[in-house]
């Protein structure tokens, strides 16, 4: 439906943080194909991959739930856990694009369990590029919420 090399800029928030890696694949590999060259892409991806192994993890939910309740452990969101930034951007160098640069965030909790994710297609002409900048955020619920308080101060 959309030519081959028509868009300028792919933007997703809050979808990307549930479908399996084929899914994500699947998207990535349409996308370098639907991106002009020179063309971006921004999307808000699940990192909660890193954390599946942690100790945590392997409580039973006899025991995380009352511990979610009390705000000591924090919620895992629906997150894909067979999903990372490094395998996002693997999977994006797999299918002709470029992650530029990498914020891993927390959501409601502690943990860095999501990643914002900004590529290029590989043959953007911008030559050599730097390894991904990678950005560990802690405190970007916090700034969200600072932010919201900004906007309804100005109101």
């Amino acid at each position: 439906m959309i030519p081959d090399g028509a868009i300028d800029f792919v933007f997703s928030f809050d979808s990307f943080v549930h479908p399996n890696r084929d899914v994500v694949e699947a998207y990535l590999q349409e996308l370098r194909r639907k991106l002009k060259v020179g063309g971006k892409g921004f999307i808000h991806h699940s990192n909660f991959g890193e954390y599946v192994n942690s100790p945590r993890e392997r409580l039973p939910g006899l025991v995380t739930k009352p511990l979610i309740k009390l705000k000591i452990l924090d919620w895992a969101h629906h997150r894909n856990p067979g999903m990372t930034a490094e395998l996002f951007r693997d999977l994006c160098a797999q299918n002709g694009l470029l992650c530029i640069t990498q914020e891993l965030v927390n959501w409601r909790g502690r943990r860095l369990i999501d990643c914002l994710s900004l590529f290029v297609r590989t043959d953007s002409g911008q030559g050599e590029r730097p390894p991904t900048n990678v950005i560990r955020n802690p405190g970007f619920m916090r700034e969200a919420a600072r932010i919201r308080r900004q906007r309804r101060n100005r109101s």
